[in-house]
């Protein structure tokens, strides 16, 4: 039982640095597409903090079978490093042992990464998609960047800005343009505002101390107005319904409907779940190293081996999606043979021959 403890204990600790680390690298690529959108007016700037969570919480399923892999690579091959496993193999606790303590937390974190995979994710995909399709109904002007021009189709046409207060909520040098049927309209401002009506729940951009133009363009008789204080009303479009992608379907809607792009995409949020117990008995003989080569000797063999199993999981379910394979072979094969492959590695260094049916290692 100290054992066990000693072992896991070395797993969790790397796993918790791992997963951080491959967390934020995620988040780093992840951000400068959020804020991208934000700028361009898809997404609102009060929801960056919010979307970037769900997109975490999207991506961790799939980022926590990698990272449990590497950790129990990194942790068991710093004990060979250190001969510590020598010593407990002289001890009497061989690779069986450990491979048992490995496949108890395997287990534990199969189902939490199945908790990400098949509840948590789609909810994400869902709250996210919501968001989105909640920016694309108003044309708020915190989504407008200074120094260009911006197309908002709900109500104020093109507008541009040359500036912003510190806290945004200013707009300085404001330039619009938007088309009532054959008359051009624009306006011209040097501050602006947004205003929302309380009553009525109604949406202005308020301009102040500007000019408005108003005619036909190639006609001699233009409006020119000059104006202290000028509204113009935000229209929004109406809500309905959102159009979920498949990945934001909850997984009971796959289950009810299994047309073979629900089929793959219901096996494709159950892989995560397998990867993290076939890397698991991948894991312990890929980590076996002698204190000479070095804890990172076998890394690079195990990462080979991860982008193989990863691209062969893409083929499969490349295939299911087409019809070209049934649902009932869709990528377990995949998973039978890399466990197939794992199991090998640990047989053979334990000793056990199959043609010679027996164990040349002791070992528990």
């Amino acid at each position: 039982m100290i054992i066990d403890r000693y072992i896991l204990k070395e797993i969790l600790s790397t796993l918790l640095g791992v997963t951080l680390v491959l967390l934020l690298i995620f988040l780093s690529a992840r951000i400068v597409q959020i804020f991208q959108e934000a700028a361009s007016g898809a997404l609102e700037v009060d929801t960056i903090l919010i979307v970037l969570g769900l997109k975490a919480v999207v991506n961790l399923g799939f980022i926590l079978p990698l990272s449990f892999y590497l950790a129990i690579l990194l942790a068991l091959s710093r004990l060979y490093k250190d001969s510590e496993m020598i010593a407990l193999s002289a001890c009497g606790v061989g690779q069986g042992r450990v491979l048992r303590s490995v496949i108890f937390l395997a287990v534990i974190f199969a189902l939490l990464t199945g908790l990400f995979t098949l509840y948590l994710a789609p909810w994400a995909e869902q709250t996210n998609e919501r968001l989105a399709a909640a920016a694309g109904r108003t044309a708020d002007v915190r989504g407008i960047t200074a120094g260009r021009f911006k197309d908002i189709s709900t109500g104020i046409g093109t507008i541009y800005v040359e500036e912003f207060s510190e806290d945004r909520t200013e707009l300085r040098n404001v330039f619009g343009q938007r088309q009532q049927g054959a008359v051009q309209v624009i306006f011209t401002s040097r501050y602006g505002y947004q205003f929302t009506d309380a009553k009525t729940g109604d949406r202005y951009v308020v301009l102040e101390n500007g000019h408005r133009y108003e005619g036909q363009p190639g006609m001699p008789d233009f409006k020119i107005i000059e104006f202290e204080k000028h509204g113009v009303r935000i229209e929004e479009r109406e809500a309905g319904p959102v159009g979920y992608r498949r990945s934001a379907l909850s997984t009971r809607d796959l289950l009810d409907n299994p047309e073979p792009f629900n089929v793959a995409e219901l096996q494709g949020r159950i892989a995560p779940v397998l990867l993290s117990l076939v890397f698991a008995v991948l894991a312990v003989p890929l980590s076996r190293t002698s204190p000479r080569q070095g804890q990172y000797a076998r890394l690079s063999l195990a990462i080979l081996i991860y982008i193989i199993y990863t691209n062969m999981l893409n083929v499969a379910r490349a295939w299911l999606q087409k019809g070209e394979i049934s649902p009932w072979l869709g990528m377990w094969w995949v998973h039978a043979l890399m466990l197939a492959l794992g199991l090998f590695l640990f047989l053979q260094q334990s000793g056990f021959h199959p043609l010679r049916g027996r164990r040349l290692l002791p070992g528990r």
